[in-house]
């Protein structure tokens, strides 16, 4: 089973806008209204295609009510706690040219009392000792990274692997903590967390091996329209799908590190090569990736989306290549 917190989840809410122009009245064709939210995102589409998951979050009364009856609605599982704010709702334009534009909102103040009651509800789900804990997305105001470094460790204790997908100080603050089995930046985040460009493979690779903190550990690197790539201490296998064409990039990292759980599940029980297991993995994550870009707003794929038969897979690939080149 796969355990997902979302500490700051949303409802997204996708206008498709023909002609989007700025400083105009704009006049939607369509209209979308999904729950979301990085973990909610991994739980829904793991529920979809048959991965026991449960969905951990903050709810307040009207917008976490209406997460919680949608997310019932398509079988997914949640675990939530009360807080008095609403949880926030995020804004994405898609124009007929494919160009998004997103507006989050901040979201809520978690007070202390409330950080301490979805704590508990999150310790009371570990007893179970699931296969991994997801922490993903942004955090609410009134707690920082240190938050997912406190859940990390309380997970370890259990012997749950934790993979985490975030960004900015949350990031940096997990990674140097060393306490993630799974880190799944894209490249723009961690040539931030870097300080520096990364150009290359070798490059992504050399920086993301220094944030490992032993073996067993693993970045995944999301790279657009090229791929990703996955790092561990001594390998990088990188893997891409044939050209799609998009119709929504919003939640596709999400059901990247959806596809990479699920197939880490499967291949611990019957692939015993690292090599292959590790290709497994990231073919998956990019394959339910590249599912998730033909979908409108923040749909996850199903079994008849994904077309794993479309990814190139490379075990070592050229050190000097550029990340363009891919």
């Amino acid at each position: 089973m796969i355990v997902t917190l979302t500490a700051n989840p949303s409802i997204d809410v996708t206008l498709d806008v023909p002609g989007f122009t700025i400083d105009e009245v704009n006049r939607a064709s369509d209209k979308r209204k999904d729950p979301a939210g990085k973990g909610i995102n991994v739980a829904r589409a793991l529920t979809k295609n048959g991965v026991q998951s449960v969905a951990v979050f903050p709810a307040d009364s009207v917008n976490g009510a209406w997460l919680n009856r949608t997310l019932a609605a398509i079988d997914v599982n949640t675990v939530t706690s009360p807080i008095a704010q609403e949880i926030r709702q995020n804004i994405t334009i898609v124009d007929d040219q494919g160009h998004t534009t997103k507006i989050n909102e901040a979201g809520p103040v978690m007070s202390g009392h409330e950080h301490a009651l979805l704590v508990a509800e999150i310790e009371s789900v570990l007893e179970s000792k699931p296969d991994w804990l997801v922490m993903g997305g942004s955090l609410p105001r009134g707690l920082d990274g240190s938050f997912y470094v406190d859940l990390a460790t309380r997970a370890r204790a259990y012997g749950v692997r934790v993979a985490v997908d975030t960004s900015g100080s949350a990031l940096r603050t997990v990674a140097h903590a060393g306490v993630a089995d799974l880190l799944k930046p894209n490249h723009e985040e961690l040539e931030e967390l870097a300080g520096h460009a990364l150009p290359t493979v070798e490059d992504v690779t050399d920086f993301a091996r220094s944030l490992l903190r032993d073996s067993h550990a693993a970045i995944l690197v999301s790279l657009g329209e090229h791929g990703a790539l996955l790092v561990t201490t001594e390998h990088t296998v990188w893997a891409n799908h044939e050209p799609v064409e998009a119709d929504s990039t919003v939640g596709a990292g999400d059901s990247s590190l959806a596809g990479y759980l699920s197939a880490d599940l499967a291949v611990k029980s019957n692939i015993s090569d690292i090599r292959d297991a590790l290709t497994v993995k990231v073919s998956t994550a990019v394959a339910w990736g590249a599912a998730a870009v033909q979908l409108p707003g923040t749909t996850v794929p199903g079994p008849n989306d994904i077309t794993l038969n479309k990814v190139t897979a490379q075990t070592s690939p050229t050190p000097q290549a550029r990340i363009e080149e891919l």
